[in-house]
């Protein structure tokens, strides 16, 4: 038997399994990138210049199976603040 969410969520009842789609959404701050001459936040979708900046680790605990979705165009973005707080998207 498998359920449906509008979230893309299947579960699967006897199995005591699930499968989930979600968006990633991380904060944290760097000290190294605070700029406060900056006038306003910086976003960054280029997937080259976002691979270069440190980002959390990110695991799921008693995860079976994970992964990150590839596409032709990445679904990240990266948005720097004067501050140094980062805000990390990923799909």
């Amino acid at each position: 038997m498998i359920c449906d969410s509008p979230l893309f969520t299947y579960i699967l009842v006897l199995l005591k399994d699930y499968e989930v789609d979600l968006y990633l959404r991380q904060k944290w701050l760097d000290e190294r990138l605070k700029k406060p001459e900056m006038s306003r936040p910086l976003d960054l979708n280029d997937p080259k210049l976002v691979q270069r900046i440190w980002k959390p680790e990110v695991f799921f605990a008693n995860a079976k199976h994970a992964e990150f979705q590839y596409v032709t165009v990445p679904n990240v973005l990266v948005r720097i603040t004067p501050s140094g707080h980062l805000l990390y998207m990923l799909r």
